[in-house]
């Protein structure tokens, strides 16, 4: 049987654990929200995407040369992002790399002035901080799976390990 400490201060230290399983539950949907929509909107082109994003801020101070780079690297940066969160490799990185780039998205609706989009932005944000926050509890990823290694297993190669 799994048990958390008594004090809810205390970090999970089982997989088992049910934080560890809420965490690893919410990442992973987080995750396929955040890569899925730069999938999308590289199947559907990026260049579809970069000029959807010229004509809703053409009265923006942002340049438009600016604004058409952005829609192109954009998905591919929410796809790496979400696959990151999906497999639960390099967890930290990506949860701050997904935080600043709400901050860049934030900074652009925020320019335009459509402040119904920037409470959905802002949820993101969130979700990024709680995500970042909790990362203790990241116990069912590629991170925990390969800090559990014996680090001669680690660091040895791949035809000189022994099952």
């Amino acid at each position: 049987m799994t048990r958390l400490a008594e004090d809810p201060g205390q970090v999970a230290t089982s997989w088992r654990s049910d934080a560890s399983i809420a965490y690893a539950i919410f990442r992973l949907t987080f995750g396929v929200n955040i890569g899925l929509r730069g999938l999308t909107r590289i199947i559907n082109g990026t260049d579809v995407f970069a000029a959807d994003l010229m004509k809703q801020f053409q009265a923006a101070v942002i340049p438009i040369p600016g604004i058409e780079l952005f829609g192109h690297v954009l998905p591919w940066v929410e796809a790496a992002i979400g696959l990151l969160l999906i497999t639960g490799f390099q967890t930290r990185a990506a949860l701050i790399a997904g935080g600043l780039m709400m901050t860049v998205l934030m900074t652009g609706i925020m320019s335009i002035q459509n402040f119904q989009t920037a409470w959905l932005q802002l949820t993101y944000a969130l979700v990024f901080f709680i995500l970042l926050a909790c990362r203790s509890w990241n116990l069912i990823s590629l991170d925990a799976w390969m800090a559990r290694r014996p680090a001669a297993e680690r660091h040895a190669p791949a035809s000189r390990v022994r099952a």
